[in-house]
């Protein structure tokens, strides 16, 4: 057993259970940036799940059209076109049909340029949907759109918040962080006090997540990387999005992915005065990382 965590060798009703109270046949959102998130996250997780709607925040096809001619797609729309066709064949793998599936259409990268109506459509969402459970990328740095979907579904939960009504618990899956000067983990957090439930896929979930992977043909090399031996999830800590998200540099900052620190952290103020979250009390962080007030109205500072 992991330390302020759960370990379980399959998903058995327990695991489930603390993921998504009610079990299997609760309402989930799965909040993911691109086309292919979804398996990587949680793919062992959705071969149980019967109740569930997804939205992806971009559809994974870049304006600069660098990965879309490196697969032989003479437009943006082809690639984004063809990545939506690997995703319904993917999510095609469940037991159960999707609910609802939700498409924001932002293009691959641009997710940061467009917090407010990622946040705002999120917010309506979760609305009309009622979800128990929103599972959503880390704050890690990672990836641009990553990032961008955490602030999303944060700001989402936290403006219900304000209104007054219940959330949904927040729920992480593992996205990938930096590892060292240039190298990546995956499968993993970056650590944080947040208990973890992990997962040790059994050779039938192992098989239906590499059965979700498959149907992912254009990302094949890419999801190479990531293993499919477990899965681990957290609730969803609290974070100063106008902080980076770890010290030293971040993982996207190894590519030219046009997005610098200082103009995410620019983007993100924005965001925050925008939609309103600069109202009522704000949470701090001292600087050995402790959370100086218990409070949960407010989880953005402004520094």
């Amino acid at each position: 057993m992991r330390q302020n965590g759960f370990v379980s060798d399959g998903y058995d009703g327990e695991a489930i259970g603390r993921l998504v109270n009610g079990g299997a046949s609760s309402r989930a959102l799965v909040v993911a940036a691109h086309p292919d998130d979804e398996a990587i996250g949680a793919g062992a997780l959705l071969k149980y799940l019967s109740n569930a709607a997804f939205i992806h925040v971009t559809d994974g096809a870049a304006r600069n059209m660098r990965a879309a001619v490196a697969r032989g797609f003479q437009t943006r729309e082809a690639y984004a076109g063809a990545r939506r066709g690997e995703l319904l064949r993917a999510l095609n793998q469940m037991r159960s049909a999707p609910v609802e599936l939700i498409e924001f259409g932002i293009a691959d990268l641009e997710a940061s340029y467009n917090l407010v109506e990622a946040s705002l459509r999120t917010l309506d969402a979760i609305k009309r949907l009622r979800p128990d459970a929103v599972f959503v990328h880390p704050y890690e740095g990672g990836h641009p759109d990553h990032d961008a979907a955490a602030f999303s579904a944060r700001a989402a939960v936290e403006l219900m918040r304000q209104e007054g009504e219940k959330p949904p618990a927040l729920v992480e899956f593992t996205s990938y962080h930096a590892r060292g000067h240039r190298g990546m983990a995956t499968s993993s957090f970056l650590p944080g006090t947040a208990p973890e439930v992990e997962v040790r896929l059994t050779d039938d979930e192992r098989a239906f997540k590499i059965e979700m992977f498959s149907c992912y043909a254009t990302q094949r090399n890419a999801l190479r990387q990531f293993e499919v031996l477990l899965e681990r999830f957290r609730r969803a800590p609290i974070y100063d999005f106008t902080r980076p998200a770890h010290p030293g540099r971040l993982f996207y900052q190894n590519f030219e992915w046009g997005l610098p620190w200082q103009k995410w952290r620019a983007l993100v103020r924005k965001a925050i005065s925008r939609l309103g979250l600069l109202n009522g009390p704000r949470v701090g962080q001292d600087r050995a990382g402790i959370w100086r007030k218990n409070s949960l109205k407010i989880f953005f500072t402004v520094r």
